[in-house]
């Protein structure tokens, strides 16, 4: 009999790890955007999420998408295009796509947080998600190839454990340090103003696109090699950091804009 309820169990954990950004990085984006809302945005986010924060609520888009009335926001967490296209292709390409994806979601969410009409949960309910969906477009393989499920397919080993391309890129590099969610915000809050204001500048479809040119450096490099050694994190941690710091300072200014 217990062998019958860990195994369940234990599905569900590597589930739930092969889905999103990880808890850590999630609630670490949420806190970084907290700190750089106008006094404007973070009344009315205070006034929907009450005594919940942006943290903290980073992840229901994960936790509510195993539920069968949510089961529909499934495809909303990422989108797949071909790949070897330039800004101009890319851009074309994703907005001829009228399908479920995560630009398209974060669109829907946004019209929806704005409405006037809209009710106070659907406005609870498009602030959770926007507050999730701008964490996972800025995780590369959130805008992968659709072929090995965004990495999903791609088995690697790092530092000689067995796993693969997205759940390595979603918690294995984020949790190397054994940061808590409030110290890597900490550590990453540190962004320059002038960095703050090109990355607030920058279109929806420019911080897909930066996603995008980043998994298709990392799918090459684990074409060459799938076993990576000590020097991965190293080589790569700047390259996480500042998709954690953009979405963040981005989440940021999306909801200044709509509350400004």
């Amino acid at each position: 009999m217990q062998i019958k309820k860990i195994i369940p169990f234990a599905f569900v954990i590597v589930a739930l790890s092969l889905v999103s950004w990880g808890v850590v990085a999630h609630r670490s984006i949420g806190k970084i955007a907290e700190n750089h809302l106008t006094p404007r945005a973070k009344i009315a986010v205070t006034n929907l999420l009450g005594a919940e924060t942006m943290p903290l609520v980073s992840t229901y888009a994960d936790d509510v998408r195993s539920a069968k009335e949510f089961s529909y926001t499934a495809p909303w967490h990422y989108v797949n295009l071909k790949q070897g296209l330039n800004y101009e292709q890319y851009v074309e390409a994703l907005k001829a796509d009228t399908g479920a994806n995560v630009y398209n979601a974060l669109l829907k969410m946004e019209k929806q947080l704005r409405d006037k009409n809209s009710s106070k949960a659907d406005q609870v309910f498009a602030l959770k998600f926007i507050i999730h969906l701008v964490g996972d477009l800025h995780q590369p393989f959130h805008v992968g190839r659709g072929e090995d499920k965004g990495g999903n397919d791609i088995k690697v080993k790092f530092r000689g454990r067995d796993t693969n391309m997205h759940s390595l890129w979603d918690s294995g590099l984020v949790e190397y340090n054994g940061f808590s969610f409030t110290e890597m915000a900490t550590a990453f809050d540190n962004v320059s103003d002038d960095k703050i204001k090109k990355w607030q500048s920058d279109e929806v479809t420019v911080w897909l696109f930066e996603s995008y040119q980043i998994a298709t450096k990392l799918y090459a490099e684990a074409e060459e090699s799938s076993d990576f050694d000590y020097t991965y994190y190293p080589n790569h941690s700047e390259i996480y950091k500042e998709r954690m710091q953009k979405a963040g300072i981005r989440l940021a200014g999306f909801l200044n804009k709509i509350y400004q």
